[in-house]
């Protein structure tokens, strides 16, 4: 027969194994967590690309034929070779154009989706009134500057 302190004993020595036992299983998935997890620090490397200027060419006067003192439409045509969408932000004289043609600069926002073709956009231009009698019936070259922005586009 067990005495009543061999019981109390036996017990004690039961629980302190439970004890242990929940313990050391806590402990160890801590560390087996933290076996699993750590950090460092550097830096990735990558290259940017180059943007590519947009593709500029003129078209026809839409609306009406200029005279000395008037005012008609010019349209230059803007395409964008670029892999990402832009707008055009500005569209500026670069240079006198003849006859007289001026126009002042032009904040258009038209968006370019990427690699898209060419797309018209329309601005105003007037003749100065001493334009020459040569430049009757003439096709006159306005010289432009587009600008165009990414980050911005459809």
């Amino acid at each position: 027969m067990i005495s009543f302190r061999e019981l109390a004993r036996r017990r004690y020595v039961r629980r302190g194994v439970i004890v242990f036992a929940v313990m050391t299983a806590a402990l160890g998935s801590g560390v087996a967590y933290a076996a699993w997890t750590s950090s460092g620090t550097g830096s990735a490397t990558t290259k940017a690309g180059t943007a590519l200027a947009p593709v500029v060419t003129g078209g026809a006067v839409t609306t009406g034929s200029l005279y000395p003192g008037g005012t008609g439409n010019a349209v230059v045509a803007v395409a964008n070779p670029n892999p990402y969408p832009v707008t055009v932000m500005s569209i500026a004289p670069n240079g006198p154009a003849t006859c007289g043609v001026s126009f002042t600069e032009r904040f258009p926002g038209t968006q370019l989706a990427a690699n898209s073709a060419a797309v018209p956009i329309t601005f105003s231009v007037s003749m100065a009134l001493n334009a020459p009698n040569s430049c009757q019936g003439a096709t006159i070259d306005v010289p432009v500057v587009v600008t165009i922005a990414s980050g911005t586009g459809a």
